[in-house]
């Protein structure tokens, strides 16, 4: 009895003292997992969540290079006292910053562009490189409400022109503007207060007064075709001895007739004192009509063909139409990687204002 009784109070000994033991252990937690960078597919591709924020980042842009020449685009060297022609030539980076989030007044966003170029500017003797950058875009959007520097709601509303580099004239770009976006689906709409761009120049179309430019579009989306049309009305007073301010509209037409084809159409028609009229060709007091035509067609993966031609009417005396027809090949070598080789005729009108020009560009993007 002796012996079980001792026995059986050495092995409690033993459980208390290994619990006691147990107790006092210090275990190292494993650490957790840190996910660095968290895909936002909600707003597109590219987009990735800002550790430690409910907010979406998208870094994005391009390189490109331009080589041009020809009578339209050709530079003169400073051989022979600057009549020798050469190449056109320009280098671009394009940096951008795209962020979202939702929040419960809808989605709020930013967008910036900066571009910075390196290309030949022509002086007297010839020609000489030179860098310019610029702040292309900064804005911040609630909603449908936009405010910061913008391209001009004229422009952007009924979109650029065809996929052709040298596009034309169709509307007034820079500005500062507030602007409101209605869609309702099928069926869209907006405004935009805008300030043009005064940096004290010919041609300027800034605000002269506390009055901002006015303008203002509808668009309907019928599937197969997509129609927009926009109103611009140029603010500025008259003065002595110069007319400014005005009325401009445009109507465009888009039309998708399957996943390889499709084509627009654009009319465009204002009064010659309104900067809107980019195209005016005419008499300051007269007003112009033009109209923009193209097409894109996919060829192959790799391969798309588009073309546009641009007419404007004359109020000129002694000068014909102006006419411009552009055509190009835009081949992807590799994903993100374009090469576009580009021909465009030229007429202004006036005697000898006929030029040919050509021009490849090499883009990445990414």
């Amino acid at each position: 009895m002796y012996i079980k009784s001792l026995l059986l109070g050495s092995a409690a000994a033993l459980v208390a003292v290994s619990g006691a033991r147990a107790a006092d252990a210090i275990i190292a937690a494993e650490p957790e997992p840190v996910e660095y960078v968290r895909v936002c597919d909600a707003f597109g591709t590219g987009f990735f969540y800002i550790p430690g924020t409910e907010t979406c980042l998208r870094i994005h842009g391009y390189v490109r290079y331009d080589i041009a020449g020809g009578e339209l685009f050709a530079h003169t060297s400073d051989k022979n006292a600057g009549t020798a022609e050469t190449y056109r030539k320009l280098a671009r980076f394009s940096f951008r910053v795209s962020t979202a989030s939702e929040t419960e007044m809808g989605t709020l966003r930013t967008y910036v562009e900066t571009r910075f170029n390196w290309g030949q500017t022509d002086t007297p003797a010839g020609y000489t490189n030179a860098s310019a950058n610029s702040l292309n875009f900064a804005w911040i959007q609630l909603g449908g409400l936009r405010i910061g520097k913008d391209e001009s709601f004229f422009t952007t509303w009924t979109g650029y022109a065809g996929s052709v580099i040298n596009d034309g004239n169709y509307g007034p770009f820079d500005t500062n503007l507030i602007s409101y976006t209605y869609n309702g689906g099928a069926f869209r709409a907006g405004i935009a207060l805008e300030q043009g761009d005064d940096n004290g120049i010919a041609g300027a179309w800034g605000i002269d007064d506390y009055m901002p430019h006015v303008v203002a579009g509808v668009g309907y989306n019928a599937g197969m075709f997509d129609l927009s049309a926009v109103l611009g009305y140029d603010t500025r007073d008259n003065l002595p001895g110069v007319i400014r301010g005005g009325w401009t509209g445009k109507i465009r037409a888009n039309v998708t007739f399957n996943d390889a084809f499709s084509a627009f159409a654009m009319l465009m028609y204002g009064e010659n004192e309104s900067a809107y009229t980019t195209w005016a060709n005419g008499a300051v007091t007269d007003e112009t009509f033009s109209v923009i035509a193209g097409a894109s067609y996919k060829a192959t993966d790799k391969v798309t063909l588009n073309a546009q031609v641009q007419w404007i009417d004359s109020n000129i005396a002694g000068r014909s139409d102006a006419w411009s027809v552009v055509g190009n090949m835009n081949y992807t070598v590799v994903p993100g990687l374009v090469v576009t080789p580009e021909l465009v005729w030229n007429d202004t009108g006036a005697a000898n204002g006929d030029q040919f020009g050509a021009m490849l560009r090499v883009q990445r993007s990414f």
